[in-house]
């Protein structure tokens, strides 16, 4: 993906959009590790209760662990929106090209990590790997072609906001179909 973003960006764009990309390649692994965080404490807490039926216990740490991922989605967005210059001078002494053209980039990156732990979790492996698949690959790999093609050079920013919000969607009702159906069948 990386590859293929920087293929699209140098193509459409050129090397100062190139290097506000390479700062959002950092920037992410940061926020990624925050993600990674909330799902790799979950999982076990989720995979136990699942394993003992635990259904109404699974729920609260569903809750929780959304919660989290939920402030630190916030937290990163706030930040990034707040002052994404702050970020370009971390990694480099930019001249005023640079600053023009970052806030714009930096404000569109986002993500979805938590939901493949809590699919795992649930033993749901299929929902987990499509998750994990179409925002790290399909979907966006497909985006980052398709819209500069489309909407102009500029349009490859779009591509990782348009794959989050489909992916998040889908995520929501795999999200509410699995975890609904939790001990219904031992009501009976």
């Amino acid at each position: 993906l990386t590859t293929l973003f920087n293929r699209q960006i140098m193509s459409c764009l050129g090397t100062d959009a190139l290097a506000v990309y390479g700062i959002i390649v950092n920037v992410s692994t940061i926020v990624q590790c925050c993600a990674y965080s909330v799902g790799q404490s979950a999982q076990p807490i989720l995979s136990i209760n699942f394993g003992a039926h635990q259904w109404d216990r699974l729920r609260q740490t569903l809750r929780y662990a959304l919660w989290a991922a939920a402030f630190f989605s916030l937290a990163w967005t706030a930040l990034i929106w707040a002052a994404p210059n702050g970020f370009v001078r971390i990694f480099m002494d930019a001249g005023p090209d640079i600053y023009a053209i970052a806030p714009a980039i930096l404000r569109t990156y986002g993500l979805n990590i938590f939901p493949t732990y809590y699919f795992q979790s649930l033993l749901r492996p299929a929902a987990a790997f499509f998750v994990s698949v179409a925002r790290g690959l399909v979907i966006s790999g497909g985006l980052i072609l398709a819209l500069p093609a489309l909407l102009g050079p500029e349009a490859v920013w779009l591509a990782m906001p348009v794959t989050e919000g489909g992916v998040a969607l889908a995520v929501v009702l795999l999200i509410r179909r699995y975890t609904g159906g939790l001990g219904r069948a031992e009501v009976g």
